[in-house]
């Protein structure tokens, strides 16, 4: 019974009341409501299809841009009217697609005059990070009464937006350790044969002849052993996976966090001076340039592959003395997570394991994390467990 009682039903059926009314009793003041009732009827039926007319959307130019999540969106996207009447209390929604999720973003523009063009992307914002493409803009308006919404599907602009990823601040728990690298412009702390000289000490027992400098042992009267210093470089892999459903597209949820946690990591690599590598499941090859680290950050999808074979992906490519950090979310099973890392253990190499969680968890997710972060460093992994 209710499902009929809309507004536009009663207003109908108020106007065919009075109408009766009017005819059987000859009263010109039932006239005169009659009249002023259907006014308001037609003024609230036709007024939001009159409103819409004229009204159409384009685009100054191509629009293939960077915006973090969060921050305004400087689409170049304008509304625009030919007829010479205003629009009230238009709202426009704009509906995207990334990794099959649709995320509708709507506004209301107030006042709509002729001549007068409002900019769309100043009042648009990403809550999440993704690879965007603009899929529908849709114009609604419901005033003066809201009887009916009349809509107004545009012509779909080709727009394609890359929301990156919040970078999380990261404090990194451990030295910056140097890695043997012959292009490198640092000092190791591995000695062998170079050219740059780096110390010399007794002789002792066993070593080899060929480190002997016979110089310097003719000048203090003893076996002297000569060691050149290698050059070298910082390097840190980075080993992220796109988070899956349902938390894909989830601004709140761990999986998401753990995208912006790997971007802090990545900028707090690069700001030392470090070499970073950045492994995902979608790319063949590890990601060296760090100017495109947030760009390939927040266009990752998630794939098949487990956690276990992207971690021995990277373990094939560590050398001695460099650092892996593997970025997960904190409601990653310990003990999927502790056989993973169990490949770098005879690496010699540093690992630390960067725990994610997300900003509204509750207090059982927040005890989770806290739990796995414990249970890796009773293992004797470095852990790194940032609250957003």
């Amino acid at each position: 019974m209710e499902s009929w009682l809309s507004k536009s039903r009663v207003l109908l059926a108020l106007c065919a009341v009075l109408l009766m009314a009017a005819i059987n009793r000859h009263d010109p003041m039932v006239y005169a409501m009659f009249l002023f009732l259907v006014v308001v009827t037609v003024l609230g039926f036709g007024l939001p299809w009159l409103s819409l007319r004229g009204t159409t959307v384009h685009l100054s130019a191509k629009a293939n841009t960077e915006v973090t999540e969060g921050e305004v969106c400087p689409l170049d996207l304008v509304l625009a009217r030919s007829t010479p009447w205003p629009a009230f209390m238009v709202m426009v929604e704009t509906e995207w697609i990334w990794a099959s999720q649709r995320l509708v973003l709507s506004q209301t523009v107030p006042v709509l005059r002729s001549g007068h063009l409002p900019d769309l992307g100043g009042l648009l914002s990403f809550p999440c990070r993704g690879l965007y493409q603009l899929n529908a803009v849709r114009l609604s308006s419901g005033f003066p009464l809201g009887l009916v919404r009349a809509q107004h599907g545009l012509q779909r602009p080709e727009i394609t937006q890359y929301v990156l990823p919040q970078s999380q601040p990261v404090h990194w728990p451990l030295p910056w350790d140097v890695t043997e690298d012959p292009q490198g412009e640092l000092s190791a702390r591995r000695m062998g044969q170079s050219f740059e000289l780096g110390m010399l000490r007794p002789y002792q027992q066993g070593e080899s002849v060929g480190r002997v400098s016979w110089r310097a042992s003719a000048r203090v009267g003893e076996l002297v052993i000569q060691h050149f210093q290698q050059s070298g470089s910082i390097r840190l892999r980075l080993l992220v996976q796109a988070p899956r459903a349902p938390a894909l597209g989830e601004p709140d949820s761990a999986g998401e966090q753990s995208m912006r946690l790997a971007a802090g990591v990545g900028e707090a690599a690069l700001n030392n001076g470090a070499q970073l590598f950045l492994y995902l499941d979608t790319q063949p090859t590890p990601l060296r340039d760090g100017l495109r680290l947030r760009r390939a950050l927040a266009e990752a999808l998630p794939t098949d592959t487990s956690l276990s074979q992207a971690v021995a992906r990277a373990a094939q490519d560590t050398a001695p003395g460099e650092q892996v950090a593997v970025v997960v979310s904190g409601s990653q099973a310990a003990p999927e997570l502790l056989a993973a890392l169990a490949v770098l253990a005879n690496q010699a190499c540093r690992v630390l394991a960067c725990i994610a969680v997300g900003r509204r968890s509750p207090a059982q997710e927040l005890q989770q994390a806290r739990q796995l972060a414990h249970t890796l460093t009773q293992a004797g992994f470095a852990t790194l467990l940032e609250l957003p």
